[in-house]
């Protein structure tokens, strides 16, 4: 796949031309996928589990060149950042009684069902219960400790710990960090990246990458002290998403638990180091380099782009989409990053990924043009990826996405829309043809010297109508199979037609 997309991407330049509006005053950006496009696909993932691939299998197709090995985590215990620099927080005890302790003294004890204000004011840790009130002079923490099955529900936080505690770090006089202190497994079973409902293999793949994630983090900051937060993993998509309790309670929850304890301590490397198992929702069909992606990103062989077969999913919201905007909006929001060079009029000379991902792009105005960043264009424009063309739908979808996707991908890039044609549809590709036969239900990539010799007699409105099958000679030729006879090529691309 790599060296067929390379041929037509040696320069790593595409021109692709949209005309100018005109009179038209919207665009839209026909799109696929959802979030960076780097390692695993998530949607991806659930597809290939659903086609029989086991979690190992997964993660080694999206993550190349690597191993999946047994790891003890590299501290007891982590630190998870809640929230940052709150001057208010409230805790409540639920199935059990929880306390608030300072240093040595208990602030407040709460059974279950009672709640406790802790206020952070003039370098004191102000403890409210109801009509009572305590006040702590220090730079210390504040410990909130659970009674065996006790849960801790916190506001403004918005969800519940009910594992390891909870610590409030000062930070400052006037504020502080909530952060859960629990072990490397327990952390894991309050991941929500994926609904527990997601078939078993996908489940595991996530509870491998979201492990490894944070081994390598945890790892690489042992001290878990980091000044934004007091620790070693942010509790949202900064670092991976943690809503503690909720997710092993909730609906399918044991099936997620299940999935972190089958998977106990493995982690996914590379040279016997945990790899950044980077992921993100869906990849509309292909990941990405990661160098293609962020700037200055360095190239690592684990996170290059590979054919995402698993993505194309009637679950999967985000496997096509597009989005449509008037030209005023799109000028002013790309105003910050072309400067000004009047109302936007089109969109050109893309410049592509091995995904089709667009890593720069030029955009025209009624006095004059810039190029931008693919990634600036997303954000600026609120496009859920990168991997779009404005006012040209390149997608693959319905049977010849299918096709293309049991081809893992090596046609290559699409070049156009698919075309509806009697008895069928057709869509052109970097590399030939993929020709879908409705009364057959069935799809022919076409190509090469049979391709040629179709197209230069008709195609498919000539008398050979639609294409059967392509297949290999004995003479290392190709033979074409078509509703109205056949085409006979040589090794040396000497073709004759019966």
């Amino acid at each position: 796949m790599r060296r067929m997309v390379g041929m037509v991407l040696a320069a790593g330049l595409v021109l692709l031309t949209v005309g100018p509006a005109g009179a038209e005053e919207t665009f839209t950006f026909y799109g696929s996928g959802w979030g960076h496009g780097i390692g695993m696909s998530q949607y991806g993932s659930y597809g290939l589990a659903q086609d029989g691939w086991g979690a190992k299998k997964i993660l080694t197709h999206y993550y190349r060149q690597t191993d999946v090995r047994t790891r003890d985590a590299p501290a007891d215990r982590y630190r998870i950042g809640l929230l940052q620099s709150r001057s208010r927080v409230t805790f409540t005890a639920v199935g059990g009684s929880i306390e608030l302790v300072v240093g040595s003294r208990v602030a407040a004890h709460l059974r279950a069902g009672r709640s406790a204000e802790v206020v952070r004011r003039d370098g004191r840790y102000r403890v409210i219960v109801g009509d009572r009130r305590r006040s702590y002079a220090t730079n210390g923490a504040l410990i909130v400790k659970r009674s065996t099955g006790a849960v801790v529900s916190v506001s403004p936080w918005g969800s519940s710990v009910g594992r390891g505690r909870l610590e409030l770090a000062a930070a400052g006089a006037s504020s502080m960090h909530l952060v859960a202190v629990l072990g490397a497994e327990a952390y894991l079973r309050g991941i929500a990246e994926v609904p527990s409902s997601w078939p078993s293999a996908a489940l595991q793949a996530q509870a491998i990458a979201a492990r490894t994630y944070a081994f390598r983090k945890v790892a690489a900051d042992p001290a878990q002290r980091r000044s934004g937060c007091a620790c070693g993993l942010y509790g949202d998509t900064r670092d991976q998403y943690y809503v503690g309790w909720p997710k092993e309670a909730g609906p399918s929850g044991a099936r997620w638990v299940d999935a972190v304890r089958a998977t106990r301590k493995q982690i996914v490397t590379y040279g016997g180091k945990p790899i950044p198992t980077y992921y993100s929702s869906s990849s509309g069909g292909y990941t990405e380099d990661i160098e293609n992606v962020w700037v200055g990103a360095s190239s690592a062989p684990y996170l290059q782009g590979v054919c995402d077969p698993g993505d194309y999913l009637d679950a999967n919201p985000n496997r096509t989409w597009s989005a449509s905007l008037g030209a005023a909006t799109v000028t002013s929001r790309l105003r910050s990053l072309t400067g000004n060079i009047g109302t936007v009029t089109g969109f050109s000379e893309y410049r592509l990924g091995d995904s089709g991902r667009v890593r720069t792009i030029r955009v025209k105005g009624t006095g004059g043009s810039k190029v931008v960043k693919g990634w600036d264009v997303r954000s600026a424009l609120g496009l859920k990826d990168t991997r779009f063309r404005v006012n040209q739908d390149r997608n693959i979808t319905g049977r010849l996405r299918r096709a293309y996707d049991e081809l893992m991908c090596r046609p290559g890039l699409a070049r156009a829309d698919d075309v509806s044609i009697t008895g069928g549809k057709y869509q052109v590709f970097e590399t030939g043809r993929l020709y879908l036969n409705d009364g057959r239900n069935d799809v022919v990539w076409l190509r090469g010297p049979v391709l040629a010799e179709y197209l230069e007699r008709g195609g498919h409105g000539s008398s050979l109508r639609l294409p059967v099958s392509l297949e290999r000679t004995a003479d290392d030729g190709w033979l074409g199979r078509f509703e109205g006879g056949t085409i006979r090529c040589t090794s040396s691309g000497v073709c004759s037609t019966t």
